[in-house]
């Protein structure tokens, strides 16, 4: 009989002494990264992939996992909150329609212009510090905006939270690919996609919870005054508060500190991960050195220097064949959030202007309703001049009429959330035999004509259902395009391509957010007609993206010239 293999040697010692949250299925990878390090060098330094490997998958990941929980609402929160306090904080703040416009824009506007100013910190001062300190001031911003007492103010308030929370978004994202294998990066980022659709869910359940209610506190002798909008602004903060708390005990990345050649720190978290996993001892560890010599000697650059190395690895991205892709690739991710991120902000004070119509003409309930720009047309201003005497005097006083908030507002804001996701998980199943084109073409153009559809929704339930399919539609077709840009840049170009279109993604929502108002007070068809234009533009512009294997083959030549 031959002698057993060190992997089946592992595999039996696992066996008989496995933690129960270890996987049987797990086991081979942390077996098999143990005969890769062995042969790779007895002498040599084990490199990153085969020491985060060897860790395994257990009890560091799962705690990550809610862990991240808070983190991806905060995301979500962050950028969605304002589109629920606006029916409410209109009165109080006296808000016009721009007013809500910008307070949409704002946290989108905000990220733009720290986008790689970010980057930049996170890849110089590490994974963690970023994570921790942007969630505990992104949940201080947060709870200070609950206090405004002026439109500008809130503004401002929502301007800085989109500055900081775009610093811990994007350390997450290097994060959580720094502590897992290749094999477990596509599983993690799965999850956060939950968790990202879950946040959309929650979102409107804490307001309907929260704004109905009649409240209005004072304190400090009246200096501030809380009412359910307020509250619902500083409950809005938790999620960043809990992200704060829970990724403070978790240890730096591990490739952060190869890549600033702190090999001896990284060794050490590999050990705290693999013991925390497997509930063996940090001793037991099988690798003793660890390095990537992809990453290491970068401390010892200067600012100038690593400026000028990443413009020359990325200065082929503004030549031909790739400027011409990214500029047709940015076009159309900015097209599609502003189909996607304008009409689903502005979704909860459409609803609350429709049901207010519905309750200021009962006669109607019977019968059909006009159309939703009649609708929107006669209760877009909760503003009205009432004529008291005094003194025989007559005095014109404008009297803010807050426009109707019930169940109906948020449970439309849950269903919208929830027919995206059923659409993520019809569209991942399809996107494979169908194509990643196929989809986006069918997404966005559907869309398009959703938005022509919905001037003819004579009622809430079919103004719900048409909005709640080109929301998921539109999603949909803007989420596609990272795959497009898989398939057309190589990996050295992909991740600055990624961050220029969705840099772009954003300014599509700051404009369409923007434009709504100064279009809706022209004429209503203004800012469907804007939207719905869009979605068509990106479906025509996703048939002149190559296809992927036409993308493969220019590379290849390219490369030999």
């Amino acid at each position: 009989m031959s002698p057993p293999i060190k992997s089946d040697v592992l595999a039996q010692k696992y066996i008989n002494n496995t933690p129960p949250w270890i996987k049987p299925e797990d086991l081979k990878d942390i077996c098999t990264s143990y005969d890769e390090v062995e042969k790779a060098s007895p002498e040599g330094p084990a490199n990153f992939e085969q020491a985060i490997s060897l860790t395994g998958y257990g009890k560091f990941n799962y705690l990550l996992l809610l862990a991240i929980l808070p983190a991806g609402w905060a995301s979500i929160y962050g950028s969605t909150s304002m589109s629920y306090i606006l029916p409410s904080a209109e009165c109080d703040l006296s808000l016009t329609l721009f007013d809500k416009g910008l307070l949409n824009s704002m946290p989108f506007a905000g990220m733009i212009v720290t986008a790689f100013l970010w980057g930049f910190l996170t890849d110089n001062y590490g994974r963690k510090k970023i994570l921790v300190w942007g969630y505990l001031s992104t949940s201080i911003i947060s709870l200070a905006s609950s206090f405004s007492h002026a439109s500008w103010l809130l503004i401002l308030f929502k301007f800085l939270n989109g500055i900081v929370i775009s610093g811990p978004y994007a350390a997450l994202m290097s994060y959580l690919a720094e502590v897992h294998n290749e094999k477990q990066r596509s599983r993690i980022y799965m999850w956060l996609g939950v968790f990202f659709s879950l946040g959309h869910i929650s979102i409107p359940c804490l307001a309907w919870l929260v704004i109905p209610n009649q409240w209005n506190f004072t304190l400090f002798d009246t200096t501030i005054r809380l009412t359910s909008w307020r509250v619902f602004l500083a409950l809005c903060a938790i999620p960043e508060i809990c992200a704060f708390v829970t990724l403070s005990f978790f240890p730096e990345s591990p490739r952060y500190l190869l890549s600033k050649g702190r090999e001896a720190e990284a060794l050490d978290v590999f050990r705290r991960i693999y013991s925390l996993n497997t509930g063996n001892d940090e001793k037991s560890y099988a690798i003793t050195t660890v390095r990537d010599e992809d990453f290491v000697g970068k401390e010892s650059t200067s600012f100038i220097q690593n400026f000028n190395g990443g413009w020359q690895q990325m200065k082929p991205l503004f030549k031909s064949p790739y400027v011409l892709r990214l500029i047709l690739i940015g076009f159309i991710q900015f097209g599609g959030t502003i189909g996607s991120n304008t009409l689903r902000l502005w979704m909860p004070q459409l609803f609350s202007m429709i049901e207010t119509y519905e309750e200021m003409h009962p006669e109607n309930i019977s019968g059909p309703y006009p159309s939703i720009c009649v609708m929107l047309e006669r209760t877009n201003s909760t503003f009205h001049n009432v004529n008291t005497y005094v003194n025989h005097t007559m005095i014109v006083e404008k009297i803010c009429a807050p426009v109707v908030l019930n169940s109906t507002v948020y449970l439309n804001s849950m269903v919208i959330a929830v027919t995206g996701v059923i659409g993520y998980t019809l569209a991942g199943s399809l996107i494979n035999c169908a194509g990643t084109k196929t989809i986006m073409v069918f997404c966005f153009l559907t869309a398009g004509l959703c938005c022509g559809i919905l001037y003819w929704a004579r009622d809430s339930n079919g103004i719900l259902g048409i909005s709640s399919v080109f929301v998921a539609l539109s999603s949909i077709g803007g989420a596609a395009v990272t795959n497009v840009i898989v398939d057309n840049f190589p990996t050295s170009l992909r991740a600055m391509a990624i961050a220029m279109t969705m840099m772009l993604g954003r300014v599509g929502a700051v404009v369409g957010n923007l434009l709504f108002p100064v279009l809706f007070k022209w004429s209503c068809l203004g800012p469907f007609g804007m939207i719905g234009i869009a979605c068509l533009i990106c479906s025509v512009l996703v048939l002149f993206v190559p296809s992927a294997k036409s993308s493969l083959k220019n590379s290849i030549h390219i490369n030999k010239k």
